[in-house]
């Protein structure tokens, strides 16, 4: 804030990521002094506290926003925050893992098919729920009762999320030089080993999950469509084969082209 005037409203995880930033910006400092100049480490932080005087309002998004009080004015309120060193265990303990995670895809991935207003994804994000695999797990008459979200609304956006979807392929490499097709998606498969076709041709699933399936495609196939049968629904998609091309080394086509 400069000249006295208000400084701009900003959203709390904003700061905080911002001092969280800084500090480990100076942990990285006090590290590189250690490593280059080996002298002893004589001083580190252990515990930061800020009080700030803000004032609080809530956006149209539901997002909270703090102001810096200016000189003088009146009727701020004072916030206290203190940070305090935490372990790599305990960040690991209590932090979601999108590796694990069944659907890691977005909410905003369903597009249209994801028929809630603005207020139910507000009240969705509060409740921690981010990722369509986390909307899977709700019971759609306990969010209806806990947080006020209408039951057919939410059994519409679950109907949406379990529906089959290609999303990207890669190209897998093997150790006889012949070359594999993965397709990435969700709900591929509940069990039942899909149907596959490249450019109009049939091709070999060697492994299906729900995630992924892996296919031999053929000597020709260069690019084309997908097309993926499972589970009565047939969901398209777009592969391409990067050209083999000439390595330096040998003269032969031991490495690819990448992948657009």
């Amino acid at each position: 804030m400069a000249g006295g005037k208000p400084g701009r409203a900003f959203p709390v995880e904003e700061f905080l990521q911002a001092i969280m930033a800084q500090l480990d910006r100076a942990q990285d400092a006090l590290a590189a002094k250690v490593s280059t100049t080996r002298r002893p480490l004589t001083w580190g932080l252990k515990d930061v506290n800020l009080d700030l005087r803000v004032f609080i309002e809530v956006n149209d998004a539901g997002h909270v926003m703090m102001r810096s009080a200016g000189p003088n004015e009146a009727g701020s309120s004072t916030i206290q925050l203190s940070f305090t060193a935490v372990t790599r265990p305990m960040v690991e303990e209590n932090t979601f893992s999108f590796d694990i995670e069944s659907d890691p895809r977005s909410l905003d991935d369903l597009g249209p098919g994801l028929d809630l207003d603005e207020e139910s994804r507000r009240k969705l994000d509060w409740m921690g729920v981010r990722t369509v695999g986390q909307l899977k797990q709700i019971d759609p008459r306990v969010a209806q009762a806990a947080i006020g979200i209408p039951a057919g609304r939410l059994q519409a956006a679950l109907l949406a999320a379990t529906r089959p979807t290609v999303l990207g392929h890669d190209v897998v490499q093997r150790p006889d030089g012949s070359r594999l097709l993965r397709i990435r998606g969700a709900n591929l498969t509940s069990g039942v080993v899909p149907e596959v076709h490249l450019a109009g041709r049939p091709v070999e699933v060697l492994e299906a999950s729900a995630s992924q399936i892996l296919v031999v495609p053929h000597p020709a196939h260069d690019e084309g469509p997908v097309e993926v049968y499972t589970d009565g629904h047939r969901v398209t998609g777009w592969f391409r084969m990067p050209r083999p091309v000439a390595s330096p080394s040998n003269g032969a086509g031991g490495a690819l082209e990448a992948e657009a």
